[in-house]
Parts: C-alpha cells; structure tokens; sequence
C-alpha cells in the first residue's frame, strides 16, 4: 500500500465532509507504507523539528484547518535541507522526497483555498 494526501473541508451547504484525493500526476502520492517509519517517523525528521511528520509511523495524519501554518512551515524546513536530509536518509537525488513534500504543501493551498484541513493516510 502507499499513503495518500488529501484535503478534506466541511461543505457549508451539506454540512458534510468533502475529501479531494483526485490529484494528476501523482500529486497524491505521500509515500510507501513502510514509509511510515523509515522516512517520515526517523529520527532525522525530528532533528529537523518535524512534529506532524513523525506521527505516521504510528498513525494517519490529521491537521487540522488552524494547524495548515505550521505544517507548511515544517514542510518547508524539510524542504531547505533537502540535501542533508537526503544524505542523511541515505536517499539519493532521483529519490522522491521532494515530490512528497511539495505534494504536501500543495495540499495544503488546496485546503486554505476550501478553510479545510490535510489528511496523509
């Protein structure tokens, strides 16, 4: 299995949550299952001050509308030291690293844009 980002919002006119997962080019994709552990819950992640990151090797990730800030910011701290974590992970430049987390912050936009929230699961 893989894990999958979304952005999920509650619909003012059903009062019911809506989930986008219809992404092209693979813009979904947030990595293996066995991901969970050996790229988003290492230690290296929470060197790096991940926080929301590091709980999929445990659990599915909510954030939540309020949270969207901050997970952004965490994402883009990843993404700055993209070659030392890289290194780090012992993950090479064709890895797919930076697809996930752009994939993440572009999640992220699509959730502001709806006042709604993330979802990697």
């Amino acid at each position: 299995m893989s894990l999958v980002v979304s952005a999920y919002w509650l619909d003012p006119l059903t009062g019911q949550y809506e989930q986008f997962t219809d992404w092209d080019d693979g813009h979904h994709m947030a990595g293996t299952e066995s991901g969970r552990r050996d790229l988003w819950g290492t230690e290296a992640m929470r060197r790096r001050g991940a926080t929301f990151l590091p709980q999929l090797a445990e659990t599915n990730v909510y954030v939540q509308p309020e949270e969207l800030d901050a997970f952004a910011a965490e994402v883009q701290r990843l993404l700055a030291d993209l070659d030392g974590l890289r290194a780090e992970l012992g993950r090479g430049p064709d890895c797919l690293l930076p697809h996930y987390l752009d994939n993440f912050l572009r999640a992220v936009e699509y959730a502001r844009a709806r006042g709604g929230g993330v979802m990697i699961e």
